[in-house]
């Protein structure tokens, strides 16, 4: 990591599809009080320098795929953001990093995908 370094968050699309929503909260709510879940990917960029305004749109455009977010979670919901563990390079990251490098963006050293539920 150098002093050049950027990072960058983009929120992603609905990770979890109304059916498996449905079942997660099912689930849940045996154990909790929960009323509703709402998922959504995030995508979290390492680049090696700050990136130049085309160069972040086509990394948007890159990540722009699925169902589009659109829950309004309340106010006051528990919130948890699960990324893949320190240390570990996940299979989605490697294969994102690839397609970003494969179409000119050789500045993203990794992209990583979580989820913030």
């Amino acid at each position: 990591m150098s002093s050049t370094d950027r990072y960058y968050a983009f929120p992603g699309p609905n990770a979890l599809s109304p059916f498996r929503a449905q079942a997660l909260t099912a689930r849940i709510a045996d154990i909790a009080d929960v009323t509703a879940v709402f998922a959504q990917h995030v995508h979290f960029v390492h680049a090696a320098h700050a990136l130049d305004p085309a160069s972040l749109n086509r990394l948007r455009g890159l990540l722009d795929y699925g169902t589009p977010f659109a829950a309004e979670p309340p106010a006051r919901a528990l919130r948890l953001l699960i990324v893949p563990r320190l240390g570990t390079v996940s299979p989605w990251a490697s294969k994102a990093t690839d397609i970003a490098h494969n179409c000119g963006l050789d500045a993203v050293l990794r992209i990583e995908r979580g989820t913030h539920y």
